[in-house]
């Protein structure tokens, strides 16, 4: 199933890009206008909140279900139909739309979702397990020493997420309300050393980032997530074993006080959720 979805997810992107650029020059054209418009509102939407997530980001969440978009969506095979079988506009329009408008819907009803159940290993009121991390100094420490004082674990899929970045900059603009409260912010992502050093350069004081290398705090959490990185990503030096995207709150001497998994990968909490575990 994993596997699908890597090779899915890169398609569909692809797919949704192809079509917002045909439908822009499908409308300069001044040909069949409504129907290019109704294959535009069936991909743009979509195309726009991932592409901004990856050049800005700056997006650290989503709807789970877009429906705004969802609603556009449906207006625009609406409005290719409606051409196609009522002013005589071209069928393969509306099966762009139609198309376009399927593959978003799976991508928000299939691909986001990860099917998990809660992890055995992390339960509230529960000590939270033990494993070594490897800091951006290169330095390797355990869970007990990181959990002396209050802390938040923050698991993200890696730098090429652009929703784990956005999780990374909210959090970078805003640490100083957590330090003063004495907690210690952590991410923890599966990948290289130096792709861990990449991400902590120039991050505020307070903000700690650690590689977890062969996803082995993953594994012994159980929230490793198999096969998980999109296809072809293998070439930028990341594992295609990620992790589920998981928020882990502990009280001084490791009790586990909260946690947050996630069973979409577009929906994460906010900050003052995290916050107000310790208030």
């Amino acid at each position: 199933m994993n596997t699908l979805k890597r090779i899915y997810v890169m398609m569909y992107l692809t797919g949704a890009m192809v079509l917002v650029v045909k439908s822009v020059l499908g409308l300069a054209s001044g040909a069949n206008t409504l129907s290019w418009l109704g294959v535009l509102m069936t991909s743009f939407p979509i195309a726009a909140v991932l592409s901004m997530a990856m050049m800005l980001k700056r997006t650290a969440r989503t709807s789970a279900n877009f429906p705004f978009s969802i609603t556009l969506g449906f207006l625009g095979v609406g409005i290719s139909g409606w051409c196609a079988f009522f002013l005589g506009g071209p069928f393969s329009l509306f099966y762009m739309a139609a198309g376009g408008f399927a593959g978003f819907l799976v991508y928000v009803f299939w691909y986001s979702r990860f099917g998990r159940t809660p992890s055995s290993e992390i339960k509230v009121g529960t000590p939270l397990p033990d494993f070594d991390l490897v800091s951006s100094s290169g330095e390797t420490v355990s869970a007990s020493d990181l959990t002396k004082k209050s802390a938040i674990f923050i698991f993200i899929r890696g730098n090429w997420c652009p929703l784990c970045m956005g999780q990374v900059n909210e959090m970078s603009a805003q640490i100083g309300a957590f330090t003063e409260r004495g907690i210690r912010v952590a991410f923890i992502a599966p990948q290289s050393l130096g792709k861990t050093k990449a991400l902590a350069k120039g991050r505020p004081e307070g903000l700690e980032f650690y590689s977890d290398t062969k996803n082995a705090a993953g594994r012994r959490l159980k929230i490793h997530n198999p096969a998980s990185l999109p296809f072809g990503m293998e070439i930028l030096g990341y594992r295609s074993e990620t992790v589920l995207p998981t928020v882990i709150a502990t009280a001084p001497g490791g009790e586990i006080l909260w946690t947050h998994e996630t069973d979409n990968y577009r929906v994460r909490p906010t900050i003052k959720a995290l916050l107000a575990v310790f208030e």
